[in-house]
């Protein structure tokens, strides 16, 4: 799933349009692309509303130097975007936003709660795939303590959603985890004995320049 910028360049603009409104009911996200959103939302991305109000997005932001990242997540989302990654001088990050869809809505629904993101009641459901822990790992995770070991930094859930998080990783993936403290927040810690089962699912998936993520002791 690598990108070449100019494959996306070729496109032609689309303005806010009939075209458009029918791009709108036309869209429906694949299985890779879901697995792909999930990831994302476990991650760094969000969902936000449009200026009407009444559907919403989904925004694609990285540091500049993950700028490969983005353009393979616009990849992805290709038939879903309007324009290109756009550098953001102020974070010194690269961002895109997709159309806003109802599918979209349908998603803040089950991970936002008044403006603040939470994990969903069957996030058992959405977390099945490799894929969708690749790019959780991609967008949060580190080596873990002494590079032994794998950090997944949920510290914006609650004590109670990473316990649950802690349950599916056992259970839908096999892997033994505990949580890390971190200040006044939590984070999951995927032990080393369990690194090679880790490895084994997400190795084929994550992009080259997250391999250093994986250079245990």
């Amino acid at each position: 799933m690598r990108i070449i910028p100019r494959e996306v360049a070729k496109r032609k603009p689309i303005t806010w349009s009939r075209e458009i409104r029918n791009l709108q009911k036309r869209l429906k996200l694949t299985p890779l692309q879901k697995e792909v959103l999930i990831g994302t939302l476990l991650g760094d991305g969000c969902l936000v509303e449009n200026v009407y109000g009444k559907n919403y997005r989904l925004k694609i932001e990285h540091a500049a130097k993950e700028r490969k990242y983005v353009w393979w997540k616009l990849k992805v989302f290709e038939e879903w975007t309007l324009s290109l990654p756009k550098f953001q001088k102020k974070t010194n990050s690269w961002r895109f936003r997709t159309i806003s869809h109802p599918v979209f809505t349908r998603f803040h629904q089950l991970f936002y709660r008044n403006g603040k993101k939470i994990l969903p009641k069957k996030i058992d459901k959405f977390l099945r795939s490799p894929v969708t822990l690749a790019v959780w790992f991609m967008d949060d995770g580190a080596l873990g303590p002494n590079r032994q070991g794998v950090t997944l930094n949920t510290q914006n859930f609650t004590r109670e959603e990473d316990e649950r998080l802690r349950k599916y990783l056992t259970k839908i993936f096999h892997l033994e985890t505990s949580l890390h403290k971190d200040k006044r927040s939590w984070r999951i810690y995927i032990f080393p004995r369990s690194v090679p089962q880790f490895t084994r699912l997400v190795e084929k998936i994550i992009l080259p320049e997250f391999k250093y993520k994986l250079s245990f002791r």
